[in-house]
């Protein structure tokens, strides 16, 4: 189960959420993170410092043991395990497809969620003339959040930041490069891309327990869906900037599940149906942000970290959120060709659920 959950969640268009109802255990998460709390966490710590003092006793082993299995935190553990073996697992080959093979890789993701949006038209519990208006408010929030995020300009900063420790390297001052640095157009370097992880992670884990909606989605619309997938392809060669990041990340993913946890279970109570058409507004809107086909500029030159190091690369090509209408060439065929399979792949799924209960929302 949680080897489908992290690929759910790591592929856009397949909700990390959704898997949970499937499996019948999206009520049973959702108690456990709600049984994290301040009286918890302060058992937890102190059945730790308990462990460490009485070091390989019987009885604090037993103590604590009790305690997981008495919150399901060992299922949970399990459960984040998988997920955590299919994202590592399944990181380094998104990264090369959204590298190599960037119009071809969305277009399996436009007809992913295209069929997708069915999801959450099919757990309204009722459907009414009115739940248009929060559809169209969440397809509004999303092309407005989407065109806010220009991957050109995010990546002109990234290779800035990356130039100042090129040239370092090549006066032999190190590869470091103060907090205070500034880059081009006023972001701080690297504090800033740093908070914006934690803030990507809190949205997304939002995003990921929610039926319908996909958590990798959400990312790409914060267009921080492929410095996530680079960061986790490069901890293999301890990156210390993608363990940073990539800390930032979880530290924003623990505090947005506690927090977020919460408030979805309040909202999904009172709201459902509202809800659900917001959700469904989202995964309309972002229909223009997975585009395949996008407006490219060119980088004369982007410097990129690589083995520790900084390299210069010339020439770059860069996706930008402008979307075009595509030439009518062998790629185009290619592209409705992955359009069609995610399309399939994503039919093929719902009716393998067939009916989703919702009462498990």
């Amino acid at each position: 189960m949680g080897f489908c959950l992290g690929a759910a969640n790591i592929i856009p268009g397949v909700s990390g959420g959704t898997f949970l109802l499937i499996f019948n255990i999206y009520g049973r998460v959702f108690g456990i993170v709600n049984r994290i709390n301040k009286s918890c966490l302060l058992r937890a710590s102190g059945l730790g410092g308990r462990f460490l003092k009485y070091l390989g006793q019987k009885g604090t082993t037993r103590a604590i043991t009790g305690f997981l299995v008495e919150n399901d935190f060992l299922f949970l553990f399990k459960l984040l395990t998988g997920a955590s073996i299919a994202i590592l697992g399944l990181s380094t080959l998104m990264t090369h497809l959204l590298t190599h093979y960037f119009s071809l890789t969305y277009a399996l993701f436009f007809g992913l969620i295209l069929v997708s949006v069915l999801i959450p038209v099919k757990l309204f519990r009722q459907v009414r003339a009115y739940l248009l208006i929060f559809v169209l408010f969440g397809a509004g929030i999303t092309v407005m959040v989407y065109l806010q995020v220009n991957p050109y300009d995010k990546m002109k900063h990234k290779s800035a930041l990356h130039q100042m420790q090129y040239e370092n390297q090549i006066t032999g001052q190190g590869g470091q490069t103060s907090n205070d640095t500034k880059l081009p157009g006023g972001l701080p370097a690297p504090g800033a891309q740093y908070l914006y992880a934690a803030l990507c992670g809190a949205v997304s884990i939002s995003a990921m327990v929610l039926p319908g909606i996909s958590g990798s989605l959400v990312l790409i619309l914060m267009g921080a869906y492929y410095d996530v997938l680079s960061a986790i392809s490069a901890l293999p060669y301890f990156d210390m900037d993608a363990v940073v990041y990539l800390g930032c990340f979880s530290l924003g993913i623990v505090l947005g599940g506690l927090v977020f946890a919460r408030l979805v279970n309040y909202v999904f109570q009172r709201y459902y149906d509202t809800t659900m058409a917001v959700l469904l507004g989202l995964m309309v809107g972002s229909l223009w942000a997975l585009w395949p086909f996008k407006q490219v500029a060119v980088l004369d030159t982007h410097f990129v970290k690589e083995n520790g190091g900084v390299i210069m690369l010339e020439n770059v090509r860069v996706y930008t959120n402008v979307n075009v209408l595509p030439p009518v060439d062998i790629q185009l065929l290619w592209a409705f060709g992955l359009f069609v399979l995610g399309g399939g792949i994503m039919y093929g799924f719902l009716r393998s659920q067939a009916a989703v209960p919702s009462s498990s929302a």
